[in-house]
C-alpha cells in the first residue's frame, strides 16, 4: 500500500543540504471520485498510519486528497453511515466544496523547509495533516506535516556540525531555521473558549529554546503550556521543533490531561536528544465549563494564579523531573478551581536568574511584585511593564536568555453546545420567526431566548416593524424572496452564528475576480481612496455602472463610520467629532476591502474596536423607519444609509476587539430605493448584550 518513494539523484558533495520532498514523499494508492464514501472509512480503518489518500478523477489525474481529519469529521455527525451509505466521494463536496482542496500542492524537488514556511502562512492551524506531492513524471504520492517537522529537526542538528564549513551559507539556514520556529509558535494574541490573553517570547539568539503552546479539545477544555530547552540558539531550536511536532500530535489525538501531555512529551524528547540536552515544562488545562484546572510539572518555574475574588497571588507548586530525563517518567497531576476573573501568569527562567552588572538577579522577588502590582491591568500593560522592568535592570535592551511570558484570564464559563441529530443539524440551532406569524403575535419572543439564534424571515418590506424588532433585539432579518440570498447561500446565511470567520468577505466570495484592498494611515486617505474605488469599477467595465454613486455613497459612509464612530474610550464616549483631521493611532486597524464575484460586489470595513452593539444598530434602523431619526442631536444616519444601499448587510462584533461591516451589491440590478433588504448583525459576547424591554 505505501511505498516510501527514492530518488537517482546523486548525492551532493556539501556537508549539509537541505532536506526535499522526494525524501519522505509516500507513494499511496489514488482512489477515484466515484468511490463509495463508506470504502474510504474502511481505508482509513485499515491503513491507520495513513493520514490522506490522493484523489483522481474520471480521466485518472490528480483531482485532490482527502485527509483522514477532514472525513472523519464529516463521519462522525450522527447517521452519517446511513446518509452516505450508497454515494460516493462527490457527494462530500455538497457539504464541503473544498474538502479535496490542500492549501499547496508539493514539488518533489521542493525544498521542505521552504514547504514548510508555504505551509504555516497558508494553513496556520495545521488543519491538514499531509499535503499532495506530483513529481516530474505525473506521479501522485503525500508527505506527512508531522514526517516534514520530524526531518527539519534533524537536519537543524545537522547544521550545527558544518557551522565552521558553510559560513555565509549557514547564516541563511540559521535564518530560515528562526523564521520557521518562530512560524511553528501559536499567534500571541490568545483567544480560546472563555480564555484569553497574551504570549511573548524574545530569543537571546537567532534560534531560540524557549517555547510556549495553546490548543482547545471539544471547543471546552483549553490546554496550555510553556517550556524551556536547557541551553539556546540552534540546538535548543532542535528540540523546539521536536516538542512542536509531539505537541501536533497531542492535539489531534485530543490529550488534555497534563501528566499524559508531559509523558508523551518526555518521549518524544529523550528519542531526538539521547539525554544530550533536557526541557522543562509546565502544563495545564482548564475545563472552561466547571472552571477546574489540572496542572503538571516537568522541571519547570511553578505557574502563579491570580485570584480575582480575594486579590491572592497564590503558586501552583507540584514538582517533576525535565522533559527527556530518562524513559517511562510519571508526572503528578494536582487540580484547583479556577473562577471567572482569574488569571494565570507563566514564565521562563530568563525573567528571573537574568543578572545586572554586580551579578543581581532580577528575582521572584521583584516579578511577584510587579504581578501583583499589575493583577488587573491589561495583558499588554504588563508585559510592557515587566519586559522594562527586566531591561532597567540589566542596563541593556537585550537578555542573556530567551525570555518568555504567558498570561491568560479565564473571562466566561463556556458551554458547549450538544450534539445533534441530523435532521436538527438542519435546523442550525435557529429560532425561526415568520412574517405572518410575528405580526399577528409580535410579543411572542421569550426574552432568555439566546438572539443571536433568532432569524426572522420577512415575505416583504417590514420597516413597519422595525421598531418592535429593535425593542425584542431581532438583529437578523432575511427576506424570503431576495435573489442575492441564495447567492450567497440560505444555508451559509444561517449558520453565522455558529462560527467567527476571520474575514467574512473571504467567506462569502473565496473566489474573487477582482480584489483591492487599503489600508487607512489618516483620515486624508478617505478623499484619494474614494477615488481610486470609483476609478477600478469604471476600468473593469462593471454592469450598471449607475450604482457606481450608490457604492461610493455607501463606502464614504462605512469610512466615516470607523473614523468617527468607531473610537471610543471604556465608557462609549466617542473620540473624535466627526470630521476631525486625525492620524490613526498606534495600533488602531482600519482596513477596506472590496472583492467582485460573478458579478457581486462585497465592500468590507474592519476596524480593531469592536465597539458597536446591536441595541445601537437597531434603534438606529428603527428610528430612521419611523422618520425621526434625522432630528437634530439624533443623528446616526451613517448606519441606516448604509443599510439602505446594500442589498445584504453583515455586521459581526468582537465587543472591545474587533468589528467587520461587509455589504454586498448585485451589480446585475439597478438600485432599488423602494426594497428593504436583509441584514445580520452578529455579536459575540451575550453576556454584554441588552434587550430593550421598555
Amino acid at each position: 500500500m505505501i511505498e516510501r518513494q527514492k530518488s537517482s539523484r546523486s548525492t551532493r558533495s556539501l556537508a549539509f543540504s537541505a532536506p526535499c520532498a522526494y525524501e519522505l514523499m509516500l507513494g499511496i494508492q489514488s482512489i477515484p471520485l466515484n468511490t463509495p464514501v463508506l470504502d474510504v472509512l474502511t481505508l482509513f480503518q485499515t491503513y491507520a498510519d495513513v493520514p490522506a489518500f490522493p484523489v483522481i478523477d474520471e480521466n485518472n489525474l490528480y483531482f485532490g486528497i482527502i485527509t483522514r481529519r477532514n472525513y472523519l469529521t464529516i463521519m462522525s455527525r450522527a447517521y452519517a453511515r446511513e446518509l452516505f451509505a450508497r454515494k460516493d466521494l462527490t457527494s462530500l463536496l455538497k457539504i464541503n466544496p473544498t474538502i479535496f482542496a490542500p492549501p499547496l500542492i508539493v514539488n518533489a524537488d521542493d525544498r521542505i523547509d521552504q514547504v514548510m514556511l508555504d505551509f504555516l502562512s497558508r494553513d496556520p492551524e495545521m488543519v491538514f495533516e499531509a499535503l499532495p506531492v506530483l513529481d516530474m513524471a505525473g506521479s501522485i504520492a503525500i508527505i506527512k506535516v508531522a514526517d516534514m517537522m520530524l526531518k527539519l529537526s534533524e537536519s537543524q542538528g545537522t547544521l550545527i556540525n558544518t557551522m565552521e564549513q558553510l559560513s555565509t551559507r549557514l547564516k541563511e539556514e540559521v535564518a530560515s531555521a528562526a523564521t520557521l520556529q518562530r512560524n511553528l509558535l501559536r499567534p500571541e494574541r490568545i483567544e480560546l473558549p472563555g480564555v484569553r490573553g497574551l504570549s511573548t517570547l524574545i530569543t537571546s539568539s537567532e534560534v531560540g529554546g524557549d517555547f510556549y503552546d495553546y490548543y482547545a479539545v471539544d471547543d471546552r477544555w483549553v490546554v496550555m503550556l510553556v517550556g524551556d530547552v536547557s541551553g539556546h540558539g540552534v540546538a535548543a531550536g532542535t528540540m523546539v521543533s521536536a516538542a512542536k511536532a509531539g505537541v501536533n500530535l497531542l492535539e489531534r489525538d485530543k490529550e488534555k490531561e497534563p501528566h499524559k501531555i508531559l509523558a508523551r512529551l518526555s518521549d518524544t524528547i529523550l528519542n531526538t536528544a539521547r539525554q544530550s540536552l533536557l526541557m522543562t515544562m509546565f502544563a495545564l488545562c482548564l475545563d472552561t465549563k466547571t472552571g477546574e484546572l489540572s496542572y503538571a510539572n516537568a522541571g519547570h518555574q511553578f505557574a502563579y494564579i491570580y485570584r480575582s475574588i480575594t486579590g491572592a497571588l497564590e503558586m501552583l507548586e507540584v514538582g517533576g523531573l525535565p522533559l527527556g530525563k530518562e524513559e517511562n517518567i510519571s508526572y503528578e497531576q494536582c487540580a484547583t478551581e479556577m473562577d471567572v476573573g482569574d488569571r494565570l501568569f507563566l514564565y521562563t527562567d530568563g525573567i528571573v536568574e537574568e543578572e545586572n552588572a554586580i551579578n543581581e538577579c532580577f528575582g521572584y522577588e521583584r516579578l511577584e511584585e510587579l504581578l501583583a502590582i499589575h493583577a488587573e491591568s491589561d495583558a499588554e500593560t504588563l508585559r510592557d511593564s515587566l519586559l522594562a522592568s527586566l531591561a532597567s535592570h540589566v542596563g541593556r535592551s537585550n537578555f542573556e536568555d530567551d525570555v518568555t511570558i504567558f498570561f491568560v484570564e479565564h473571562f466566561e464559563r463556556h458551554h458547549k453546545k450538544t450534539k445533534t441529530t441530523e435532521s436538527e443539524q438542519q435546523e442550525f440551532d435557529l429560532v425561526r420567526i415568520i412574517d405572518n406569524f410575528y405580526r399577528a403575535n409580535p410579543d411572542s419572543i421569550a426574552p432568555n431566548i439566546m438572539r443571536q439564534n433568532v432569524v426572522f424571515f420577512a415575505e416583504a418590506n417590514f420597516s413597519d416593524l422595525m421598531p418592535s424588532l429593535s425593542k425584542q433585539g431581532i438583529r437578523r432579518v432575511l427576506p424570503r424572496n431576495h435573489a442575492i440570498n441564495a447567492q450567497l447561500g440560505w444555508n451559509n446565511l444561517l449558520r453565522q452564528h455558529q462560527h467567527i470567520n476571520n474575514d467574512d468577505l473571504v467567506a462569502y466570495l473565496p473566489y474573487p475576480k477582482q480584489h483591492r484592498e487599503f489600508y487607512f494611515n489618516h483620515s486624508d486617505d478617505k478623499a484619494f481612496i474614494l477615488n481610486e474605488v470609483e476609478s477600478w469599477l469604471q476600468d473593469i467595465s462593471a454592469p450598471n455602472l449607475d450604482r457606481l454613486d450608490a457604492v461610493v455613497l455607501l463606502l464614504d459612509e462605512l469610512i466615516e463610520n470607523g473614523l468617527y464612530a468607531a473610537p471610543r474610550d471604556g465608557k462609549g464616549r466617542k473620540l473624535y467629532s466627526k470630521g476631525t483631521v486625525r492620524a490613526l493611532d498606534a495600533g488602531e486597524v482600519l482596513r477596506l476591502s472590496l472583492s467582485i464575484q460573478d458579478n457581486l460586489l462585497g465592500v468590507s470595513l474592519t476596524d480593531n474596536w469592536g465597539t458597536l452593539t446591536p441595541m445601537v444598530f437597531l434603534n438606529r434602523l428603527a428610528r430612521h423607519s419611523q422618520g425621526i431619526g434625522l432630528d437634530s442631536g439624533i443623528g446616526g444616519g451613517g448606519l441606516y444609509l448604509i443599510w439602505r444601499m446594500s442589498d445584504y448587510l453583515q455586521l459581526r462584533v468582537l465587543p472591545y476587539k474587533q468589528t467587520q461591516v461587509c455589504a454586498f451589491l448585485d451589480l446585475n440590478k439597478p438600485f432599488d430605493e423602494e426594497t428593504e433588504n436583509g441584514f445580520q448583525f452578529l455579536y459575540h459576547n451575550e453576556v454584554h448584550e441588552t434587550v430593550n424591554a421598555q
